[in-house]
């Protein structure tokens, strides 16, 4: 049985810096937080009778599969990763929203998709902006 955790930044991907300002020195954290969705094949994929490489067995780890077994499974650990059947929409409510909205408060965020030709790369990031749109929009109407 796998146990899930809430998603924490390991102290290595935090940088504090010390930033003066009229008020005295504060300390200033720089959270940097990696996550990872993986698609479902595609029309031609599966037409082809692909295999899924990917399998997410937790919210923080995908395993490569290798399907020719000439190399054992490779796991990876993220601080949060989405399965093939999750959708955009959850992608953005969990991993993207908080960062989305925090520039509404000031703080200077980013979020971007790094990917190979096909990986949905584009598809994700439409779906997010026209959610992140759609709440700031609703931030300012409240």
């Amino acid at each position: 049985m796998m146990t899930t955790r809430e998603p924490v930044t390991p102290l290595a991907k935090i940088r504090t810096t010390h930033t003066t300002t009229p008020g005295g020195t504060k300390v200033r954290e720089e959270k940097i937080l990696v996550t990872v969705r993986v698609r479902p094949l595609s029309t031609r994929e599966l037409a082809g009778y692909d295999l899924i490489s990917w399998e997410c067995p937790d919210d923080h780890t995908v395993v490569f599969k290798n399907p020719s077994d000439e190399k054992p499974s490779s796991s990876f650990t993220f601080d949060k990763v989405f399965g093939q059947n999750c959708g955009t929409t959850k992608v953005y409510r969990e991993g993207a929203k908080d960062v989305a909205l925090s520039a509404l408060t000031g703080i200077n965020a980013t979020i971007f998709a790094y990917g190979q030709t096909s990986s949905g790369k584009t598809y994700t990031m439409r779906g997010i902006t026209e959610l992140a749109i759609d709440d700031i929009y609703e931030h300012m109407r409240n």
